[in-house]
C-alpha cells in the first residue's frame, strides 16, 4: 500500500493505524483544523446575525486559549463546524448530512459531490499527493461519502480503491454505481487508535465501535452496544481505558436493554473494568416497545443513582439487525441503495418525530449543569467527568463582547447571557481562574452573582 487517504467526515480525535510503509493523508483533520482556526472564526462572526457572532466569538475564545482535547474545546470545533458554509452538506462535530436527499442513496451523494465546495483545499492536495500513484480512499462510515466520491473524480476510477467499514458493507451497491465503474473496493479497514492527548503520549489507545467485532490485543477504549459490552470476557476488560455504553432502556446495573431489546446484566462489565477507566451511557430514544415513561425513569435512572449519562440520540434499526421484543421489521426504503436503516413497526413506540423531540427537550433539560458528551467522540470516552470544585468556572463558559455589550456564552447550553456592566470585570476575573475573583463583593452581592452564574450554567461546584 502506498497512499491511504482519510477524507472527511471522520472522527478527528482519532488517527489511522496504519500498516508499515504507508503514507496517510488525513484530510479529515486538515480540513477540521482549518474550520476551526479562531481567526477564520473571527472574519466568520462579522458575517453573522448578533446571536450567532456571540456563539463564533465565544469558540474562537475557547479554541484561542488551546490545551487539550477537553469538552469546552471539542464543543468550540463542533460549532465552527456547523458554522461551516456549504450548499450541499451540514456538519456538525459527528455527523453529515445532505442539504438534499440522504447519503443512503447514491443519486443524493453523487449530486451532493458536484456541487459540494467545502472540501476543495484538502482534494486539492490529495490531487498533488497522488501523483500517479493508486490512492487507497478510506469509507469507514457514510459521513465520507461525498469527500470519497469527489476524490474518486478527480483521481480517476482506475486509480481509486475503497476501503473501510462502509466500503466493505456496501461493496456490491458500491460497484454498481456507474460513475465509480472501475473503482477498486476492498473489505480491508485498519484499526483507529486515539489521537493522543498531549502528542506524543507513548501509549496507543485502539478505538472500537459497535459490535466490538476484532477485540483488541493491547489498551483499548470503545462506544459499544450494552450486549456487546456484557458479552467482554475479564482480559479484555482489564485493559480498558474508557467506555460509553449505549442503552435503549436502563432500570440499574443489572436491568438495562441493548440495541437488539436484549435485557443484559452490566454489573460484570462495570465490576470488571479498571477503577481509572471512565464509564458512561448513551440512551437512545425510540426502541420498539420503549414509550415515553420508559425514557423518563432510564434518565432519571442514569443522573439520580450516580452513573454518568453521556448523551441521548434517537433510534434507528441498522439494516440486518433482530429485536428481542415485539417489533415487525419492514426494511429498509427500496430506493436506498446504501441502505443502513431498515423501517419497522411495533406497539408502544415513539414516532421518529416524538422520539427527537424528546430527545431535544432532555437535552436542554440536563444541558446547563450534566456532563454530557460534546458528540460520539473517541476523546469524550476517554475524558473523565469535570472535576467538582466549589465555583469551578466550566470549560464551555466564556465572556464575549457584542454590539450590545459583554455576554455570557455557555457552549454547552447553547444559550447567551447579557452581563450588566458593573459585573463585567468581576466575571471576568472569575472566567480567569483567579484566586479571590469574588473577594470585594459583599455576602449578599456575591450569592445574587454566584446564584445567576449557577442558573447560566457558567460555574460548576
Amino acid at each position: 500500500m502506498g497512499l491511504l487517504v482519510v477524507p472527511a467526515l471522520t472522527d478527528f480525535t482519532t488517527e489511522v493505524s496504519a500498516p508499515p510503509g504507508t503514507e496517510v493523508l488525513d484530510l479529515n483533520a486538515r480540513m477540521t483544523a482549518r474550520l476551526a482556526d479562531p481567526v477564520r472564526l473571527r472574519d466568520r462572526a462579522g458575517r453573522l446575525a448578533a446571536s450567532e457572532a456571540l456563539f463564533a466569538r465565544a469558540a474562537a475564545a475557547r479554541l484561542e486559549r488551546g490545551g487539550d482535547a477537553d469538552a469546552g474545546r471539542l464543543r468550540a470545533v463542533g460549532l465552527a463546524l456547523r458554522l461551516a458554509d456549504d450548499p450541499a452538506v451540514r456538519l456538525t462535530l459527528d455527523d453529515l448530512e445532505l442539504t438534499e436527499g440522504t447519503t443512503q442513496r447514491s443519486r443524493d451523494v453523487l449530486r451532493a459531490a458536484t456541487t459540494c465546495r467545502l472540501f476543495e483545499p484538502e482534494l486539492e492536495e490529495a490531487e498533488r499527493a497522488a501523483e500517479a500513484r493508486r490512492a487507497w480512499i478510506l469509507v469507514d462510515a457514510d459521513q465520507a461519502l461525498p469527500a470519497a466520491f469527489q476524490l474518486v473524480e478527480r483521481l480517476g476510477p482506475d486509480r481509486s480503491t475503497l476501503c473501510g467499514a462502509f466500503a466493505a458493507a456496501h461493496a456490491e451497491a458500491l460497484r454498481r454505481i456507474p460513475e465509480l465503474a472501475g473503482v477498486e473496493v476492498l473489505a480491508w479497514s485498519p484499526n483507529r487508535v486515539v489521537r493522543p492527548e498531549p502528542p506524543g503520549a507513548r501509549e496507543q489507545v485502539v478505538w472500537v465501535t459497535g459490535t466490538c467485532a476484532r477485540r483488541p490485543a493491547g489498551p483499548w477504549a470503545g462506544w459499544l452496544d450494552a450486549d456487546h459490552a456484557a458479552a467482554l470476557p475479564r482480559d479484555v476488560l482489564d485493559r480498558c481505558r474508557g467506555l460509553t455504553v449505549t442503552v435503549t432502556r436502563f432500570a440499574s446495573p443489572t436491568s438495562a436493554t441493548g440495541m437488539d431489546g436484549t435485557e443484559v446484566d452490566l454489573r460484570p462489565v462495570l465490576n470488571g473494568l479498571p477503577s481509572s477507566a471512565p464509564v458512561s451511557f448513551e440512551l437512545v430514544v425510540g426502541a420498539p416497545g420503549m414509550d415515553e415513561s420508559v425514557v423518563d425513569q432510564s434518565v432519571q435512572a442514569l443522573t439520580d443513582d450516580g452513573h454518568r449519562l453521556a448523551g441521548l440520540r434517537p433510534y434507528r434499526m441498522e439494516c440486518g439487525s433482530t429485536w428481542a421484543g415485539e417489533a415487525l421489521c419492514l426494511g429498509p426504503d427500496p430506493s436506498h441503495d446504501l441502505a443502513r436503516w431498515s423501517r419497522f413497526e411495533a406497539p408502544r413506540t415513539l414516532t421518529p418525530t416524538r422520539a427527537r423531540d424528546l430527545v431535544a427537550a432532555w437535552l436542554d433539560r440536563l444541558a446547563r449543569h450534566a456532563d454530557l458528551h460534546p458528540g460520539r467522540l473517541a476523546a469524550c470516552t476517554l475524558a473523565g467527568p469535570a472535576p467538582s470544585a466549589d465555583l469551578r468556572w466550566d470549560d464551555s463558559a466564556e465572556i464575549v463582547t457584542g454590539p450590545d455589550g459583554a455576554h455570557l456564552v455557555n457552549l454547552r447550553w447553547g444559550r447567551a447571557f447579557r452581563l450588566h456592566p458593573r459585573l463585567v470585570p468581576v466575571v471576568r476575573r472569575l472566567a480567569a481562574r483567579e484566586p479571590g475573583a469574588l473577594d470585594a463583593l459583599s455576602g449578599e452581592s456575591r450569592a445574587r452573582l454566584v446564584k445567576h452564574l449557577r442558573q447560566a450554567g457558567a460555574v460548576g461546584g
